[in-house]
């Protein structure tokens, strides 16, 4: 709670006075026409990462600007907030992601973005989010190594530190633990320390069904205290307790491909739309009750 209200702060006294209204005239009309308050956008399908035993995408999705557009301006209530993330990729891979920001922070009143901090090009660092997420697999060289198979590193903690330079938006760094790096932790307190990072928290990284290369069973903390996951007699993670509800029930997906989903983990098989319209707009809108009660197949692993 304190992490949101500094990050409302933040944004209020770079957005201007007049902000806390805006974001109560757009929370009250999402509420009014049952529409989710918040949409997360990926703006391409490829990654920066470039991890060991991981093949790129080929001909990789870049989400148009004029088509998330044409989404936002059907609904009939305008996003609270719009998050810039990927499902198995990374929104710094798109040669649009400033077209897409500039687009996206003049119909909502939050925006973020979720990164890895590899593959950032100059003038990356300006663009106007309110938020920069910086999600690292580990917090020393070593564990780093052992899970992506290469040596950058360096290049994800410089891409922080370039951003902190660059502007007053809020920067948070986020630790995902996972075998190579379970034992991060106070690692990761340390480099917070040393760099300035005001805003830190740790999580477990997913178990990934699809196979995607940190989400694999083999790269899981399956033996770290307090890992919400255990194995069956399959060998494949099933969740130790069923979480109640869903930490996404207010929000959508929009795909790189332009395709409006319930979540970023569901697939072809779930519900999808593909034209922008008031009409989808209201048919997701009933996918929120669905992801409450936990309806869908990804629902089963997702925590």
């Amino acid at each position: 709670m304190n992490r949101t209200l500094e990050a409302e702060f933040s944004i209020w006294k770079r957005r201007g006075f007049l902000w806390p209204f805006t974001l109560f005239a757009r929370a009250a009309a999402c509420r009014l026409h049952r529409i989710p308050r918040g949409l997360i956008a990926e703006p391409a399908e490829a990654c920066t990462g470039k991890c060991s035993g991981c093949p790129p995408v080929q001909s990789p999705a870049m989400l148009q600007p004029e088509l998330m557009f044409r989404w936002l301006d059907a609904s009939p209530a305008k996003p609270v907030t719009i998050h810039f993330s990927g499902k198995h990729s990374d929104p710094l891979a798109s040669s649009l992601l400033g077209e897409l920001a500039v687009t996206a922070r003049s119909l909502c009143s939050m925006l973020s973005v979720s990164t890895i901090g590899l593959g950032l090009v100059p003038g990356q660092e300006t663009l106007p989010f309110d938020r920069w997420i910086f999600s690292l697999p580990a917090a020393t060289g070593q564990s780093w190594n052992a899970l992506r198979g290469n040596s950058r590193f360096p290049e994800a903690l410089n891409s922080i530190k370039t951003v902190m330079t660059a502007q007053n938006a809020m920067v948070e760094v986020v630790l995902t633990l996972w075998k190579h790096s379970s034992g991060d932790k106070e690692a990761f307190r340390k480099l917070a320390m040393e760099r300035g990072w005001k805003h830190t928290q740790t999580v477990f990284g997913r178990f990934d069904p699809a196979g995607h290369h940190l989400g694999r069973v083999e790269n899981l903390a399956l033996d770290a205290p307090g890992f919400p996951y255990r194995l069956n007699s399959g060998g494949i993670p099933e969740l130790k307790e069923k979480p109640c509800g869903c930490p996404l029930s207010d929000y959508l997906f929009l795909s790189a491909q332009g395709t409006l989903r319930p979540c970023p983990f569901t697939g072809d098989e779930s519900p999808h739309l593909t034209e922008p319209s008031a009409e989808s707009w209201n048919i997701a809108a009933d996918w929120a009750e669905r992801k409450r009660r936990r309806c869908f197949a990804e629902c089963e692993w997702c925590f």
